[in-house]
């Protein structure tokens, strides 16, 4: 009898001690689990160009990464800026009239539209010369008519950028040609691109493939125009499906560089490639932007009970949304409203804007019966990177510690009954010893 209570009691010990050592390593068994389930990364494309960025514009997610922040020469991609701050800083009914300067540049070996000194044309009409033809002597005229030179224009260049978070570019004109210290990356040449397609007019005027500069008062003949970015042309040869703006540009030094925006259901990609040979800066993007659409896809974040969000998040398209982390700023607790970033294993895929449920920042965007369209699919919130353990670890550690739990009281169990046991033997004992007597 003895025996066995003791074997019960061996056993009940080490079930105990199972149970207490599984109890404290349930995250490290279920981390496994979830790394195992866990979507990579997509891989990455092949291509040939020197740097490359792609650059979700809703998110701010960078999908893919080629020596995006190395400085390079950027060629006539640098007049996406330029154009931008003629909108910001004209009106499209404003004229400009050439000057020496500017005329000297309309010579052939030059991208131009052929002016003439004392030719005046309209900011319409300068705005698709910049953008389509690529016109060197409309950018050095307009650069000229809103900050006095070439120089105090490339001075506000430089100032946008850097307010748009470019953190290796610096123009020394407003037309691209060849200059030691004008240079960028292809990352900052896609958030200067993220920033001029949230512009109508740059939309709009990039929409217009072809145009007509009608006869001026040195002109008796129009000139047509077309835009050199064969990507935008979607029924021609290198058509590509979506793509809406863009620019083009080559010299020497640069080679060939491209800037591209397309858009598929409400998902925007901007693709940057620099330093491409032959045709590679239009086959590099055509396979950069097919791997963003094929791999990627956007999530609005949901609402819940505790907070009200509004934000969208880029993940790999088999990806779960718990399996991405967040992190909010010091502080967040005290403030009413505070920006969080989300991330999936090290790639940062987005922000939302995080206020408590029920205030007044609430957004009808973000609620939980917003639809999916074919690029977006709402998701749930994932827990903070910072907390020990996310709700999918709470089932199990109750288990765990219920089973911890059980088996202590059948311990205690055992050994009240093993104690009566040995209680009555001995008042057994007792009394046949007395009976003998």
């Amino acid at each position: 009898m003895y025996r066995k209570s003791h074997t019960v009691r061996a056993a009940l010990c080490l079930l105990l001690t199972f149970v207490f050592v599984a109890a404290c390593l349930p995250q490290t068994i279920l981390a496994a689990s979830d790394t195992k389930a866990a979507v990579s990364w997509p891989e990455a494309p092949e291509n040939n160009s020197g740097a490359v960025c792609l650059l979700d514009s809703e998110t701010g997610a960078i999908l893919y990464d080629k020596n995006m922040d190395e400085q390079r020469y950027p060629a006539s991609i640098t007049k996406i800026l330029t154009a931008l701050l003629v909108i910001e800083n004209k009106q499209m009914a404003d004229t400009v009239t050439f000057g020496e300067q500017a005329a000297s540049e309309s010579i052939p070996g030059n991208a131009r539209i052929n002016v003439q000194l004392g030719e005046t044309i309209t900011i319409e009409d300068a705005l698709h010369a910049i953008l389509l033809a690529s016109a060197n002597e409309v950018c050095t005229q307009v650069a000229i008519d809103i900050a006095g030179s070439v120089e105090a224009f490339a001075a506000m260049m430089n100032e946008r950028a850097a307010a748009l978070g470019c953190t290796n570019t610096h123009f020394m004109n407003a037309n691209g040609l060849p200059d030691p210290n004008h240079y960028t990356s292809a990352h900052d040449m896609a958030l200067i691109m993220q920033e001029c397609i949230k512009n109508e007019t740059f939309c709009r005027i990039e929409s217009d493939l072809t145009y007509t500069i009608q006869p001026t008062n040195m002109t008796a003949a129009p000139r047509d125009l077309q835009n050199h970015h064969a990507m935008l042309f979607q029924d021609g040869q290198w058509g590509y499906q979506g793509a809406f703006a863009g620019k083009t540009g080559y010299t020497d030094e640069a080679h060939n560089t491209l800037v591209t925006a397309a858009k598929r259901g409400n998902m925007t990609l901007i693709c940057v490639v620099l330093t491409c040979d032959n045709l590679d800066y239009i086959n590099d993007t055509r396979t950069v932007l097919d791997y963003g659409y094929n791999n990627f896809k956007n999530y609005t974040l949901k609402n819940t009970k505790k907070e009200s969000l509004s934000g969208i998040v880029s993940l790999p398209k088999d990806a779960k949304i718990k399996a991405a982390t967040y992190t909010d700023p010091d502080g967040a607790a005290d403030s009413e409203t505070y920006t969080r970033q989300y991330f999936y294993e090290d790639h940062f895929i987005g922000t939302a804007e995080v206020s408590p449920a029920g205030s007044s920042s609430d957004s009808s965007s973000v609620s939980s019966s917003s639809e999916p369209s074919e690029n977006t699919g709402t998701a749930d919130v994932p827990a903070p990177e910072n907390k020990d353990q996310t709700s999918s670890l709470s089932t199990p550690l109750y288990i765990l510690v219920g089973l911890n739990v059980v088996a202590f009281l059948i311990l205690i169990i055992a050994a009240i009954n093993n104690a009566r046991k040995r209680r009555r033997r001995r008042k057994r004992r007792h009394n046949s010893k007395n009976r003998r007597r």
